[in-house]
């Protein structure tokens, strides 16, 4: 293995000292087998680092590895540390001392110790002195009385290294009644050298929406509503806090305060009055712009956006606390009353209480430091960023068709405009106020405006991360290593994993931990929030449709999969795993009887009239579309997380029941673009199969099937394709996303050219550079070149036009092989197939699941 650099740039003019910073790294296949040799160097001086493998190659050897460390950097200044692989284990650093004591699971720190109380949410801090400070979170029911803590067990070390321990309790928040309001996980993080404790709470609703009609605005029967969740950390003797509502500042003002409270209820925006934060009843929520600070009701302060700290002298030592994305995620609160300092992550300051959608969940954090020799304020607000080369990446081969240091061009140029031009991604959240604790990180889907008339307010409409922006993100970072790209990339994957997921298990199975769609095209969100269709539109984008939930044409995994990948972040690869499985579900079934039954009527029994009437009835079983593409790229960013559970086993089988090599194309009707156009995802979806398949040298003949499949559906596009908006009548809305989708077309030319003999690929590659020339002259032409839409549809599909892998004659499409069998069903067959949907459904009959599975789909609770 070759050493890896790490890049690490102070660029806030703020001294560092012993900050937490992390990053996941590539590490090509073969190279190494234990974390245990790899070492992390500050020039000659070894660091105390914590190494966690994240994804294994086949043979076992280590993916990507996550790597964390402290680091001390002067203000403006870099530090270039080496990741090494040694040839001997490197001498075992001395792990964090844990252990169970009488009053809870003591973690023991350079600074004294904090202790996890039994099956509770609380933790005591303890300094050399043995004086404690404990903490302990709350919160209320809608009218404002204290709910109970429920752990499910006691406390679970997740992670344990020399950097840092992590802490988790799960369970549930019980009302004065005993009745169950809402679901808990809290991780505390404590850094052992420094002593600090990192909060972060996920508060989940874990019901099912009723979804009435298929819309989903808020007032749902399903919703739960609370009035705070907060940290209260109690301090002794006397105090006195310093406050820092501006902590970023170059020369922030301070304000020495006995008591006070320093709250966020609005972005403080130009839009903060956006109709983005209205209640169920279509009311507005936020009460004034930006943020105040009260002493005893008193007005002390005011503004915009606070990034704050704050510094409590008393005597057993300094307590100071931060909040990240404190103004992103209003309202959000810090405050002092006599001995109690609380960490308001839904404040109690609030108009109203909060609504907790059905399957729906927030993540929130707090940073608790007890000595004052770390910068906190930067920490939480302008965190560090670790970076490496791009040719790491490369050499790894850990993105698909990625091509370090490529000369740019016209397409990098657009892509770039999403940092750098005057409607960048950050600059769009202004334009609908895209912040509050439910929309923080979702990109305004502002292509959603181009019918409006000139000056009307635009629609409130979310992006739900379509075409998947967080891969594209990852990609950029990965590419030029600039913090922007990552930033929004952690931003977005946060919301997409709390939010856009569909986080139930009570629901219809197609529904269950599904993908939500964007909000409705060109059509106004109302009070459907994240959930695409409002009862207040009384039409839909879609002709004959006006509801709907989760479904398999909006679901994008390999974002979620490299945020996990380059940050370690859990939240991510669950999501993925559980995608997957919803997924899985959506198209295989889960195995109930009426379920059996329902897909006889809809899927077998077609063709067994079909075959009856002498008609030829396709094997194909999976739809030619988005939907089916999206399914496999679901089973194999889950088999890079699971390499032997069968997900890439499953994605053989369905690419051999979706695709054939001597498939009549012309009878797919895929030039009928409306209807058609989503095969390119598909077709888009085996390139990356196929390419997964040669990393991990699975070179069998379900690749010599996807790769003759894919060819010969490559080379009739090559003769039959055209620019979408050659045919605008066809199209219902013919504006330049069809030309940002074009450059599907070219990229499948280029993936296709690695596959067959030079004369072939040749001309597959003059095709793809000619549609992509044209693609780029025209968008950068476009009024709408800085659309979100165009924009990650450009990201997404960016790269083989800039890599092409020399492939051995085994791992091309030259590899003749058999496919001669049947390319349609035949009666038995078929009967065949209904008897073992019928003995499946038998066989696990339960009267419990069938009523339930019943229920959903008529509404009934």
């Amino acid at each position: 293995m070759e050493k890896v650099a790490i890049q690490i740039r102070e660029q806030n003019g703020t001294a560092r000292i012993k900050e937490p910073v992390g990053l996941g790294i590539p590490l090509p296949k073969g190279t190494v087998i234990s974390a245990q040799k790899l070492a992390l160097m500050d020039g000659n001086n070894p660091l105390t680092v914590q190494l966690q493998p994240l994804a294994h190659w086949p043979d076992g050897s280590i993916r990507w590895v996550h790597v964390s460390t402290l680091v001390d950097l002067a203000p403006n200044s870099q530090k270039d540390l080496v990741l090494a692989h040694l040839q001997t284990p490197s001498p075992s650093t001395t792990k964090a001392a844990v252990m169970q004591t009488a009053g809870g699971l003591q973690i023991t720190t350079a600074t004294g110790s904090v202790i996890l109380q039994p099956d509770s949410l609380a933790w005591q801090v303890r300094n050399p002195n043995d004086e404690v400070v404990p903490s302990a979170v709350i919160f209320s029911d809608d009218a404002g009385a204290p709910c109970t803590a429920n752990a499910e067990s006691n406390w679970e070390i997740t992670l344990k290294g020399p950097v840092f321990v992590a802490a988790t309790l799960k369970g549930q928040w019980l009302k004065q009644s005993s009745e169950p309001l809402a679901r808990f996980v809290c991780e505390v993080r404590i850094f052992v050298q420094t002593g600090l404790v990192q909060v972060e709470l996920v508060t989940h609703n874990p019901k099912r929406a009723r979804h009435p009609g298929g819309l989903w605005d808020l007032g749902d029967p399903g919703s739960v509503y609370f009035r705070e969740l907060a940290v209260e950390t109690t301090i002794t003797g006397t105090s006195k806090a310093t406050v820092t509502p501006q902590a970023t500042d170059v020369s922030p003002s301070t304000f020495g305060l006995i008591d006070f409270n320093l709250y966020q209820d609005s972005s403080g925006g130009e839009n903060w009055q956006s109709r983005n934060h209205v209640d169920a009843n279509g009311e507005v929520t936020t009460q004034f712009c930006g943020y105040r600070l009260t002493n005893a009701g008193k007005l002390e302060h005011e503004g915009k956006r606070a990034n704050p700290l704050v510094s409590i002298d008393q005597d057993s030592g300094q307590l100071a606390i931060a909040v990240p994305h404190f103004w992103q995620n209003f309202p959000t609160s810090l405050r002092k009353e006599g001995n109690k300092v609380t960490v308001g992550l839904f404040p109690k300051d609030a108009k109203n209480a909060y609504e907790l959608q059905g399957g729906e969940r927030k993540t929130l954090r707090c940073l608790m430091n007890y000595q004052s020799k770390t910068s906190l304020s930067a920490m939480a607000y302008t965190p560090l960023v670790p970076t490496i080369a791009p040719e790491c990446y490369e050499r790894a081969e850990a993105f698909p068709w990625f091509k370090a240091n490529a000369q740019p061009g016209p397409l990098d140029q657009l892509i770039a405009e999403g940092i750098d031009g005057e409607s960048n991604f950050f600059a769009k959240r202004d334009v609908i106020d895209e912040f509050g604790w439910r929309n923080f990180g979702d990109i305004f889907a502002d292509h959603e405006t181009l019918y409006q008339a000139k000056g009307e307010e635009p629609f409130i409409s979310h992006y739900n991360n379509q075409y998947d922006g967080i891969y594209g993100f990852a990609r950029q970072f990965a590419l030029t290593g600039d913090r922007r790209w990552f930033e929004l990339m952690d931003d977005l994957a946060s919301h997409v994993a709390d939010i856009d997921i569909y986080h139930t298990e009570e629901d219809r199975a197609e529904y269950n931990n599904g993908l939500f769609w964007h909000t409705d095209h060109y059509l106004d969100a109302h009070t459907a929030t994240h959930r695409t269709f409002s009862k207040h539109n009384d039409t839909s984008s879609t002709p004959g449709q006006t509801g709907g939930g989760p479904a398999a044409e909006h679901c994008y995994t390999s974002g979620l999969l490299y945020h996990y990948l380059l940050t370690g972040t859990t939240a991510s690869k669950t999501a993925v795993l559980k995608l997957a499985g919803w997924m899985v579900a959506a198209h295989e079934g889960t195995g109930g009887f009426l379920e059996g039954l329902l897909a006889i009527k809809n899927q077998d029994l077609p063709k067994l009239k079909a075959l009856a009437k002498r008609q030829p009835a396709s094997k194909h079983r999976y739809p030619f579309t988005r939907g089916t593409g999206n399914y496999l790229t679901a089973l194999m960013d889950a088999s890079i997380l699971e390499p032997k559970k069968g997900w890439l086993e499953q994605a053989d089988s369905v690419i051999q029941a979706t695709i054939h090599p001597k498939d009549t194309i012309t009878n797919r009707d895929l030039l009928n673009i409306e209807t058609g156009w989503s095969y390119l995802i598909l077709l888009a979806a085996i390139a990356r199969y196929l390419n997964e398949k040669r990393l991990i040298n699975q070179i069998d003949e379900a690749y010599h099937y996807a790769a003759h499949s894919f060819l010969a559906y490559a080379e009739w596009m090559s003769e039959n394709e055209r620019p979408f908006l050659a045919n605008p009548d066809q199209l219902e809305f013919a504006n330049d996303t069809w030309v940002a989708q074009d450059i599907r077309k070219a990229m499948l030319m280029f993936q296709a050219a690695e596959l067959t003999e030079e004369a072939t690929a040749n001309q597959l590659r003059e095709t793809g550079l000619n549609w992509l020339d044209k693609t780029c002259k025209t968008l950068h032409g476009s009024d709408e070149r800085e659309f979100a839409r165009i924009l990650v549809i450009l990201m997404q599909n960016y790269g083989p036009h800039t890599s092409s892998t020399p492939l051995t004659e085994a791992q091309t499409a030259n590899v003749t092989i058999n496919h001669d069998h049947c390319l349609n069903l035949t009666l038995s067959t078929v009967l065949k197939r209904i008897m073992v949907r019928i003995g499946r459904g038998l066989y696990g009959l339960n009267p419990a699941r069938e009523k339930a599975w019943l229920d959903t789909r008529l509404n009934r609770s």
